[in-house]
């Protein structure tokens, strides 16, 4: 009974590491949909414990010098407690095939936008993490007024002295305005956002419009690191989806910064 106790823990790791390898295998699965070889590169996906009890996702790219350069993905729990310290425990190598242009060395960048009001106080963040085919948007914001918002990425990474420093909304290729847009929408626009009365809005929105990448990438989408990087906006009223915002003035502000 003593010997068997003591087994209980490398019993939870080894099913910790069951299922990181379906959550690989899921992943796998996703990524190596499609038929196309084009702008095709080798990734895997790692896991490790960390000194301080956490667990770490990361996502390697294999390089031209055939090295794998290391993505550090936001914190899961996939393994055990009692998982070894500074220990990885891979997948396979799968490979991503992205025919939109995608930098295959992009995906699992993640950047974040620190959200302030007019007078500084904070109101939540947004991340953005790099996929295979887009962004994954998410908005985590307190203190805006109950109702209905814009929310939008906006051309310039400035906020101060105030938020018209962040410019009109990123539109590199002069597309009109939005997402009902006949002939197509600018990667700024997105839809809008709620915020209930506790002041809390959480959403996940998701683009094929822009990337945390290279912008060189041909026929990609529009890095939002360019040369005065980018924005997210919260409006005080809602996006119209048409030519004419009408989302009203700027109420939070936040400079997208890569991690």
């Amino acid at each position: 009974m003593h010997r068997l106790r003591h087994s209980r823990p490398h019993l939870f790791a080894l099913l910790s590491l069951a299922l990181l390898a379906v959550a690989a295998a899921v992943v796998t699965a996703i990524v190596t949909a499609s038929d196309s070889r084009t702008n095709a590169q080798d990734v895997r996906i790692l896991a490790r414990q960390t000194d301080s009890g956490a667990a770490e996702v990361a996502l390697q790219v294999r390089g031209d010098d055939h090295t794998w350069g290391e993505r550090i993905l936001p914190r899961q729990r996939f393994l055990g407690p009692d998982s070894e310290p500074g220990r990885w425990r891979s997948s396979t190598a799968i490979s991503i095939e992205s025919d939109a242009g995608v930098d295959p060395a992009a995906v699992g960048r993640t950047a974040t936008a620190e959200m302030r009001g007019a007078n500084g106080e904070s109101m939540g963040r947004v991340t953005i993490i790099q996929g295979p085919r887009g962004l994954l948007v998410q908005a985590r914001l307190t203190g805006v007024p109950e109702g209905w918002h814009g929310f939008h990425i906006h051309e310039t990474g400035a906020c101060d002295p105030d938020f018209s420093a962040a410019g009109g909304h990123y539109n590199p290729d002069g597309i009109g305005h939005g997402v009902l847009h006949p002939d197509g929408h600018h990667p700024g626009d997105t839809v809008n956002i709620y915020a209930h009365a506790d002041g809390i809005a959480n959403a996940d929105q998701y683009t094929v419009d822009a990337t945390l990448g290279d912008a060189t990438v041909s026929g990609g989408p529009a890095t939002l690191f360019d040369a005065d990087g980018s924005a997210i906006i919260v409006h005080e009223g809602p996006d119209s989806y048409g030519a004419d915002p009408g989302a009203g003035a700027r109420i939070a502000c936040g400079v997208i910064t890569l991690n």
